[in-house]
């Protein structure tokens, strides 16, 4: 039964869900502490991680902008409901996965692409998608604390699943699209991002950001900086 579970069971679980990325990591074999131990306080005997993605619309982001009127309609409003409708395909995707691995006897914790708990004191998820989609190979971190994709940059939405089945990992991405680029922290109109330190992805303020956000305004400027640079 075990064969089942290769890469080629994980490109066709992709098709099916109708997902554009999908990568595993092994909880059991990852050097994360971290994931290790959020993995087992939600699953306990979880042997892997699977993380979904989905590409957020360049034209979408094309339209975001740091302020706007009070009272004003603007395009970057339609960010969020696009984001929405990703989030929903996400969710059902993971719960669909679930369900054929739960057939097969398999125990599965589909993590939803929004609604998951944050311990608000800290602004801290109980497992951070981003950071386990990097262990699965979909990407790596930005400057920004954003996962960086090859196929889309930032432009995606995530969600996950954690199985005791063993699932073959994906391979290792090791890219550094952050070199020499500091755009999203110049862009940054909350000033909640710095130059990490050195051997660190990232140096966020995230009370800053929610600060920000909770005015009211669109956002996701470092987002749209970091897609003007790649492209």
């Amino acid at each position: 039964m075990m064969a089942k579970f290769d890469r080629h069971f994980v490109e066709e679980v992709k098709q099916k869900l109708d997902v554009e990325l999908l990568g595993v990591a092994s909880v059991e074999k990852s050097n994360s502490a971290e994931l290790k131990k959020r993995a087992a306080a939600l699953l306990p005997g979880a042997k892997s991680v699977v993380v979904l993605g989905k590409e957020v619309f360049k034209e979408l982001v094309a339209l975001l902008k740091p302020g706007k009127e009070v009272g004003e309609a603007e395009g970057g409003e339609f960010f969020g409901p696009h984001c929405d409708y990703l989030n929903g395909r996400l969710t059902k995707a993971v719960y669909d996965l679930a369900g054929i691995l739960r057939k097969e006897g398999y125990r599965a914790f589909p993590l939803p692409a929004a609604g998951a708990p944050m311990d608000q004191r800290y602004l801290i998820t109980l497992l951070s998608y981003k950071h386990a989609a990097e262990l699965a190979g979909l990407g790596t971190m930005g400057r920004h604390s954003m996962l960086i994709t090859p196929e889309y940059g930032p432009r995606v939405r995530l969600a996950g699943l954690l199985t005791d089945a063993e699932i073959e990992p994906s391979p290792a991405s090791k890219k550094d699209f952050c070199v020499n680029c500091d755009a999203c922290i110049r862009a940054c109109p909350a000033g909640a991002l710095q130059t990490p330190k050195e051997g660190k992805a990232y140096a966020m303020n995230p009370f800053a950001c929610r600060t920000y956000r909770a005015t009211g305004l669109t956002c996701n400027i470092c987002l749209k900086a970091c897609v003007e640079v790649l492209g």
